[in-house]
C-alpha cells in the first residue's frame, strides 16, 4: 500500500470514529469496532488520540454483560466553539455555540450603527468583552460570523448593498484586523434560514420569509442556502406588489417590505407584543390592520409560490406570535389568487424563533469543521 493511501485510510478512520460521537451519547471501543468494522487496535489508537486532543473523554462504564465493564466515552462538545455576532441598527448580539450547535452564552449590547469609522472600534470592543467573559482560549474558537442587514458578497468578505444600514464606512476588512480568528460576513436573513435548516429534519427545498422590523427572504435548494450569482438571491422585500404603492427605502414604490414588515404593520411606539395582544382580543382596529397585512402578504407570496413552487417558512420576530389560524387564512387567500389548484398545505411557522440570525452567523464555521 502506498504511503498516501495509508494516510488517507488513517485520516478516514479518525474522522469516522470522531463523527460517531456526534450521533451517540456514549460509545465504547467494542461498539465502535462493530459499527465501523474496524480492528480493535485501530479503534484503541484513535480513541487515545481523540482523548489526548481533548475531543472526547471518559464518562463512566457501560453495564457489564459478563466480564469487565467497557469504558464509556463521550464527546467534549465544547472542545471547539463558534461565535455569531448579529449587527442591528441599535444593538449587537453576541452568541457562542458548542459543537452541537447549542447556545453556551448570549449577550445583547446597545450599540447604534453609525456612519462613522469609530463604529468598527466600538463593535470590536463589544466582541472582545464577550470573548473575555466566555473565557475560551483563542485556539478553541473556530471563527466569528457576522450577521448584518444587507446583501453580502458570496465569499463573505464585503457588503454589496444595504439601505437599511448606512454601510459606506462599515469596512469589514478593517474589522478583521482586530481579530486573529477567521471571520466572515453574512446576510441576516440567510443566517436565520440556515438556523432553521440546521435544526429541522424535513427541509429539502423551501422559501424562508423573515418578517421582523424589515422583511427578507432566502431560498433553500437541496438543503443549501442559495446565494444566486452574486448574493442577491431571495430578496423578496423588493418584490413590487403595487405599481404606485408606498415608497420603499430602496427608492421604488410598492415593495412588499412597505406592506408586510413589522415597520409597516405597527403604529409608532407600538410593540409587536402589544399589537398581537390586541389582535387576539379581537380589537376592531387591530383585526382590520392584520387583515390588510395578510392580504398584501398573500399577494406577494402567491407570486413567490408561482415562481418556485416551494413550501414557505415564515420566520423572523413575527413567528413567535403567529398561530395556526393565521396560516390557514393566509393559505386560503393565496389559493384564491393562485392560477393553479393548491390542495395541500404549503406554509408553516419557523421552528427556530430565538436568536436565529446570530446562531446562523456562527454555524458556517461549525459546518466546515464537521465536514
Amino acid at each position: 500500500m502506498k504511503n498516501e493511501e495509508y494516510l488517507d485510510i488513517k485520516q478516514a478512520n479518525y474522522r469516522n470514529i470522531y463523527q460517531l460521537f456526534f450521533q451517540h451519547e456514549h460509545l465504547s471501543k467494542p461498539q465502535i469496532v462493530k459499527m465501523l468494522n474496524l480492528s480493535l487496535p485501530t479503534v484503541v489508537n484513535n480513541i487515545t488520540e481523540l482523548e489526548t486532543e481533548g475531543k472526547i473523554k471518559e464518562q463512566g462504564f457501560f453495564q457489564p454483560q459478563g466480564g469487565r465493564p467497557a469504558i464509556a466515552y463521550q464527546l467534549v462538545d465544547d472542545a471547539f466553539i463558534t461565535i455569531g455576532v448579529e449587527i442591528q441598527q441599535t444593538k449587537v448580539r453576541c452568541i457562542a455555540l458548542n459543537l452541537k450547535g447549542e447556545v453556551l452564552n448570549v449577550e445583547t449590547s446597545v450599540l447604534y450603527f453609525e456612519n462613522e469609522p469609530p463604529y468598527i472600534e466600538n463593535l470590536s470592543q463589544v466582541i472582545y468583552l464577550f470573548l473575555q467573559k466566555i473565557a475560551y482560549p483563542q485556539e478553541r474558537i473556530l471563527g466569528i460570523g457576522f450577521s448584518i442587514q444587507g446583501i453580502v458578497s458570496k465569499d463573505g468578505q464585503s457588503m454589496l448593498y444595504s439601505r437599511v444600514l448606512s454601510s459606506e464606512h462599515f469596512d469589514f476588512k478593517q474589522l478583521q484586523l482586530y481579530f486573529d480568528i477567521p471571520t466572515m460576513l453574512f446576510h441576516d436573513v440567510k443566517c436565520a434560514a440556515l438556523t432553521e435548516l440546521w435544526f429541522s429534519e424535513h427541509i429539502d427545498n423551501a422559501v424562508y420569509v423573515s418578517i421582523s422590523e424589515h422583511l427578507g427572504g432566502a431560498i433553500i435548494i437541496n438543503n443549501q442556502i442559495d446565494l444566486g450569482k452574486k448574493g442577491y438571491s431571495g430578496a423578496l422585500e423588493h418584490l413590487q406588489i403595487h405599481t404606485d404603492g408606498n415608497l420603499c427605502y430602496c427608492g421604488q414604490r410598492g415593495c412588499l417590505e412597505t406592506y408586510c414588515s413589522l415597520s409597516a404593520l405597527l403604529a409608532p411606539d407600538e410593540t409587536t407584543e402589544a399589537f398581537f395582544a390586541s389582535l387576539r382580543e379581537n380589537d376592531d382596529l387591530s383585526v382590520m390592520r392584520w387583515d390588510a397585512f395578510l392580504e398584501h402578504l398573500a399577494k406577494g407570496l402567491n407570486t413567490v409560490y408561482l415562481l418556485l413552487e416551494r413550501d414557505i417558512i415564515l420566520g423572523g420576530e413575527i413567528a413567535f406570535y403567529l398561530i395556526e389560524d393565521d396560516i390557514k387564512i393566509l393559505q386560503k387567500r393565496i389559493r384564491e389568487l393562485s392560477t393553479f389548484p393548491l390542495d395541500s398545505d404549503f406554509i408553516r411557522i419557523a421552528t427556530q424563533q430565538k436568536y436565529p440570525s446570530a446562531i446562523g452567523a456562527a454555524l458556517p464555521f461549525l459546518i466546515k469543521y464537521l465536514a
